[in-house]
């Protein structure tokens, strides 16, 4: 893995400071960064905070995300008493960024000011991709073999990894599908051979806004669309129907710390406790799977009818010995048994190391009286062995018929999803699946409640203003004025007289002058409030007269209008009250229904209907009130259905549909039904949608078989390569200590449980 240590790492190092020093991993990807802050302790690397993911676009923006996300990882982080803040970095770069064993020139530049600008002092650095391929060992313990698939927001980056060395690495742009993604990328390898069918998928950069708050999390739905993909389509091929994998979004900053951590730990003269690595295994020249690779399942061949080459002379003597003492039920079959030799062999090996304790043949003479024993040394002895014999019979019977195994597969389910148009009759008496026609029972029941609500409408109220006004005739004829004429003063107020008035006609007055007549009258306002208590000379019109007629003045203020606002019942409020007494009902209809529905039926809910028999408001709309109370009567119908006629008619419309390698289980589906009507007889149509989880269709028997006596790291290997086989849990008791610890020899000590995922 690419390391480059400063100077620190070539100067006299310093004494060591008292108590943890902490570090910065800093990851940078082509448009986003990422941190974390990683110590040693007790000997291993350890992530203490992860920062938050930034993004960036130019270099002039770099500066200040970085200084985001590392101000991010340190407000998460709870150093130790005494213990500073970290400066030291290491680098997680992205592969472009690197030549060789060295940084590129423009990017060693740009690492440089950005170290300076935020007084941060570089360790090291390592390539992101390498990063995360050396943790993936670290974790399974073997090197990997995948298609490592960083999902980003506009480009994906696809690498191929073969036993943990990396084949190559493109970048895609990022289409609406995935997996013509994944297959344009692959197909730029020209690989003639056949591609792992494990696909790793992690997030390549911020997760995206509209991704943070889904429950499945970021990458779930790339997953599920790579997961329906149909690869037996496409133009490349795998070993198997490809597996797809998500990692954690946080898995490349933590590989970046934790694998960097072990170099730039180990640089600076810290003891690192690594995991034991398994040996390296020789790198094959291509993609080509190797038969003797294939962990005791060789791919095309049933192995239990496999006939394993002959054993060395050393196991074949321990064959010959445990022929002699027991006998057994059937030859083992191992692809390597050149490398593995038999269980049987191997078991007589063990006890060949034990210690037996020596036997006192005096003493065992005196115990058993009546028997000369002199002369007899041979018949001493072969009672001995006759008990060795006994004590390895023993332990071998209970080596081979004690152990049990349960084994959980989960699987990857094929949704089927179907709708149709369904008709419940209470007319019909049997089922008709022509015309998927379910016979049905009306079911009926009275319910009563009560509801109090607050009330929300408001009204003004109050008195209008009164007095008196003076009516003035301009004419040559005297006028009457009726009760109820309207007379408008200033801001259109209009104000009615409160009896009929007679208002003479002018006359004559000294030098030739006119004296209009006048009368006057009680008048009272139109609207309630204190807007029409008006000052003394207010001029008012009469109504449909022309002022140069007749006018009226009040001689003295207009008075006593008065108005507030008070609480009343709206017609909104009897409404809502309505509704909400009426949902109840109608939900404690369903309960109460249900329980009348026989055996074997299923009331269904979507049918309910409600009739309103009686409905009483205590007060009227308009009245004045804080609140206002409903009482209701209801009549509540639904109608009910057989449960068995209608699966029987479920599976009958859909049995076209389900693949043949799959298997429709009921408990594994659900029905719901929409209204679409109801007809005059009393028969309804309902829209049925099926959803069912189709469970793949698997030989149990056939697969304890190839389990049977099969290490447990190589069973779980064949069982995760089963199709749709999405996680496997095994147990197995009791748990024999190494070469012993194996899958029962016997198939039927093999539980094997079916769940979905």
């Amino acid at each position: 893995m690419p390391m480059e240590v400063k100077q620190i790492l070539e100067k006299i190092r310093q004494p060591k400071k008292e108590g943890k020093e902490y570090f910065f991993a800093l990851q940078i990807g082509t448009d986003f960064v990422k941190s974390a802050i990683w110590t040693v302790t007790e000997g291993q690397v350890k992530v203490l905070a992860i920062g938050k993911t930034q993004e960036w676009r130019n270099q002039e923006e770099l500066l200040g995300v970085v200084d985001e996300t590392l101000s991010s990882a340190t407000e998460q982080f709870l150093p130790e008493a005494g213990a500073t803040e970290p400066n030291k970095v290491i680098f997680g770069l992205p592969p472009d960024w690197v030549e060789g064993e060295r940084i590129v020139a423009d990017k060693i530049k740009l690492l440089k000011t950005l170290s300076e600008k935020l007084e941060l002092n570089p360790v090291g650095f390592v390539v992101t991709v390498e990063a995360l391929i050396h943790h993936l060992k670290k974790i399974e313990g073997v090197p990997p073999t995948a298609i490592l698939f960083g999902v980003g927001v506009e480009r994906s980056r696809i690498t191929l990894v073969n036993l943990g060395k990396i084949v190559g690495t493109e970048i895609v742009k990022k289409s609406e599908n995935l997996g013509a993604d994944l297959i344009e990328g692959l197909s730029r390898f020209k690989a003639e051979a056949q591609f792992p069918a494990r696909i790793l998928l992690y997030q390549l950069g911020k997760v995206p806004d509209e991704a943070i708050n889904k429950e499945e999390g970021a990458l779930e739905e790339a997953r599920q669309e790579l997961v329906k993909y149909p690869w037996h389509e496409g133009r490349l091929k795998f070993f198997h129907l490809p597996k797809v994998e998500i990692l954690s979004d946080d898995f490349d900053i933590k590989a970046v710390g934790l694998a960097g951590g072990y170099e730039v730990a180990k640089a600076e003269g810290v003891t690192v406790l690594e995991p034991a690595e398994e040996k390296e295994r020789e790198e094959p020249k291509g993609l080509e799977e190797k038969e003797e690779e294939t962990f005791g399942f060789i791919k095309g061949k049933d192995v239990a009818q496999e006939i394993p080459p002959e054993a060395p002379e050393a196991e074949e003597e321990e064959r010959k010995i445990a022929e002699e003492t027991v006998e057994e039920e059937a030859p083992i079959p191992l692809a390597k048994p050149s490398v593995e030799p038999s269980r049987f062999s191997f078991l007589i090996a063990k006890l060949s190391q034990f210690k037996f304790p020596k036997f006192n043949l005096a003493g065992l003479k005196a115990v058993v009286s009546g028997f000369n024993f002199e002369g007899r040394t041979p018949l001493i002895i072969g009672l001995v062995g006759a008990f060795l014999l006994i004590i390895i019979g023993g332990l071998f019977a209970l080596y081979w018929y004690l152990p049990q195994a349960e084994v959980v597969l989960t699987m990857s389910p094929q949704r089927l999803e179907k709708e149709f148009t369904l008709k419940l009759d209470p007319n019909l008496e049997t089922a008709n699946k022509e015309e998927l026609a379910l016979p049905a029972e009306e079911v009926t029941a009275t319910f009563e409640g009560e509801k109090t609500k607050e009330t929300t409408g408001t009204k003004p109220v109050g008195d209008p203003a009164k007095g008196e006004v003076t009516i003035y005739n301009q004419t040559s004829s005297k006028k009457t004025f009726s009760a109820g004429t309207e007379i408008i003063g200033p801001d259109d107020l209009t104000f009615s007289l409160d009896e009929d008035v007679t208002v003479a006609s002018e006359s004559a007055g000294p030098d030739y002058t006119k004296i209009p007549g006048k009368a006057s009258v009680k008048v009272t306002a139109l609207e309630i409030g204190s807007e029409g208590n008006l000052a003394a000379g207010t001029e008012f019109k009469i109504s449909n007269y022309a002022s140069s007629d007749f006018i009226a003045k009040n001689e003295n203020a207009l008075s006593d209008g008065t108005s507030r606002e008070v609480q009343v019942v709206s017609e909104d409020d009897q409404d809502k009250l309505l509704a909400e007494l009426e949902g109840e009902l109608k939900n404690k209809a369903v309960g109460e229904l249900s329980t009348k529905v026989p055996g074997g039926k299923r009331l269904l809910e979507e049918s309910l209907s409600t009739k309103v028999v009686e409905k009483s408001f205590n007060k009227k709309a308009g009245e004045e009130t804080n609140e206002v109370k409903l009482s209701l009567k209801l009549e509540a119908t639904a109608l009910s259905y057989s449960e068995e006629e209608a699966q029987a008619l479920i599976e009958e419309k859909i049995k076209d549909s389900v693949p043949s390698d799959f298997e429709y289980k009921r408990e594994e589906s659900e029905v719901s039904f929409t209204l679409d009507e109801v007809n005059k007889d009393g028969s309804a149509l309902f829209t049925a949608k099926l959803k069912a989880d189709l469970l793949p269709k698997m030989d149990l028997e056939e697969v304890k078989k190839n389990l049977a006596g099969k290490y447990p790291e190589i069973g779980k290997t064949y069982l995760d390569n089963l199709s749709n086989v999405e996680g496997v849990t095994i147990k197995i008791s009791p748990p024999f200590p190494g070469r012993l610890a194996t899958f029962p020899r016997r198939a039927s000590r093999i539980e094997i449980e079916l769940r979905i995922e």
